[in-house]
């Protein structure tokens, strides 16, 4: 029976993705709870993964706000593994089709370097925050908490 009891308890404490990620603010984890569809998908996913939408730009013009990435649009700043949100993906449709991109792609098993191929040519000619793909095109196995 103890060893089943620890199987259980190493399961859920040291492979559940959900527990290993870091702490959302009072404040962002009340902001998150608030949202619904896939605008609540696409934060969930940024919070779970802000490394991965570290490497891809956004389009939405929001360079002049000096974001520089599409996990800017979602994440105002990660402080000793503690993220404050912010709200500018919240009516924004740009930034939230980019974060659900890469999710469903990565889920598809297309690396970083095709998603962001793909991203760039679909929203060619829209401000982009020219932001490097620094992971070298990994896949969802090497890549993502989704």
């Amino acid at each position: 029976m103890n060893k089943k009891i620890f199987f259980l308890f190493f399961i859920f404490f040291f492979i559940n993705p959900n527990l290993q990620s870091a702490q959302l603010t009072e404040e962002s984890s009340l902001f998150l709870n608030s949202l619904k569809g896939d605008v609540k998908e696409a934060y969930d996913y940024a919070v779970k993964n802000p490394e991965i939408l570290s490497n891809f730009s956004c389009y939405c013009g929001c360079e002049k706000i000096k974001h520089t990435s599409n996990k800017s649009c979602f994440i105002k700043k990660i402080d000793q593994d503690i993220i404050s949100l912010t709200n500018h993906s919240v009516s924004c449709p740009i930034c939230i089709d980019v974060a659900l991109t890469v999710k469903y792609l990565t889920q598809d098993g297309f690396s970083l370097k095709e998603i962001r191929s793909i991203l760039d040519d679909a929203y060619d000619g829209y401000p982009s925050t020219q932001t490097k793909l620094e992971l070298n095109g990994g896949s969802k196995k090497s890549c993502c908490n989704e």
